[in-house]
């Protein structure tokens, strides 16, 4: 797998971006994304994210692009959510936290698509 050695992959095309939304490939082909490119910001996020809920199963959203047939996460948030084996209580202030979190990325034009994610302990 080649990584470019620039930041050329931070760079955002809103163009490509909007076409590949409207064309989603991936509707016809369950397997069309082979593979995800995680900064290490993102991944440092999501470890301490994942330790600090000890037993408890974490919820957060991670964010990122696609590029052709790859997922680039770019950054990750934790959730107010706590979780059980069975079950996560995503409350209120959880769906307001991700709104919030959602259009301030916005205001600063940031042009992400949001995943959700669940790390079990």
């Amino acid at each position: 797998m080649e990584t470019p050695s620039d930041d050329s992959i931070f760079q955002y095309d809103e163009a490509g971006q909007a076409e590949l939304q409207r064309d989603k490939p991936w509707a016809n082909d369950p397997h069309y994304f082979n593979s995800v490119k995680i900064s290490a910001l993102a991944l440092l996020k999501m470890v301490v994210h994942s330790r600090s809920g000890g037993t408890i199963k974490v919820m957060g959203l991670i964010q990122g692009k696609t590029d052709a047939d790859s997922i680039i996460v770019m950054d990750a948030f934790a959730l107010p959510v706590e979780g059980t084996e069975t079950r996560v209580n995503a409350q209120a202030d959880a769906y307001e936290y991700m709104v919030d979190y959602s259009q301030t990325n916005k205001q600063v034009r940031l042009c992400l698509f949001n995943f959700l994610l669940y790390l079990n302990p």
